[in-house]
This record gives C-alpha cells, sequence and structure tokens, in this order.
C-alpha cells in the first residue's frame, strides 16, 4: 500500500489509519518514480500530491493497479476506472472502505 501526501500530518495519519487496519505501508511526499518501487495494489493519493506534476498520473498508473484520491471535491475526480475518491475531510472508515473496495477489484499484487 502506498501512501502519497504532501502534508506530512496527514500522510502520518494516513498511514497509521491503514496500518492498523493491517496494511503494509509505504509513505512518500510525492509520487515516486517508476523504477524506485515496487509496483503495488493501491495507492492513496491526497489530490495536493500531483498538483504541479504534469507526469504524476502517469507514474501513478505505472506503480499501482487502483488509485483511491482524496479529493476537496469530488468534481475534480479524472475519468478513471482505476480511481475511487474520497471527499475531505474524510472519516477513517470512509478511507478503509475505499480502500477496500478498490483492492476486491484489483486482486493480485502485494499491498
Amino acid at each position: 500500500m502506498l501512501v502519497i501526501a504532501r502534508d506530512k500530518e496527514l500522510r502520518r495519519s494516513i498511514a497509521f489509519l491503514l496500518e492498523a487496519e493491517g496494511f503494509d505501508v509505504s509513505a512518500y511526499e510525492s509520487v515516486p518514480s517508476v523504477g524506485g518501487i515496487e509496483r503495488r495494489r493501491c495507492a492513496v493519493v491526497d489530490e495536493d500530491a500531483t498538483v504541479g506534476d504534469s507526469q504524476a498520473w502517469d507514474r501513478l498508473k505505472e506503480i499501482s493497479e487502483t488509485i483511491v484520491l482524496l479529493l476537496d471535491r469530488t468534481g475534480a475526480l479524472p475519468s478513471d476506472p482505476v480511481v475511487r475518491a474520497v471527499e475531505k475531510p474524510f472519516l477513517g472508515q470512509n478511507l478503509v472502505q475505499a480502500v477496500r473496495d478498490a483492492l476486491l477489484q484489483h486482486p493480485g499484487l502485494s499491498t
């Protein structure tokens, strides 16, 4: 499981929540390079981590089978079947359920 968020406290909170649910989490401030990490089943991405990075979505699709995107408003959701949206501010259980739903759609690789 990847967690990508610019804000350090947000990143730590999401990682803590998902680890408490039993997920193995690697956290990043920005979208890592394709060769820098092993492909994962799911990435939880704060929309702010993709701002100003024209290649962020291409890299995300290379490093993760599915993406849970944290948005300020759901109208900004990219039209992509591998992306699930969770509107901020999110409640912990809403995020966990979105991750579980995304993983059910894409079984296979490590979390």
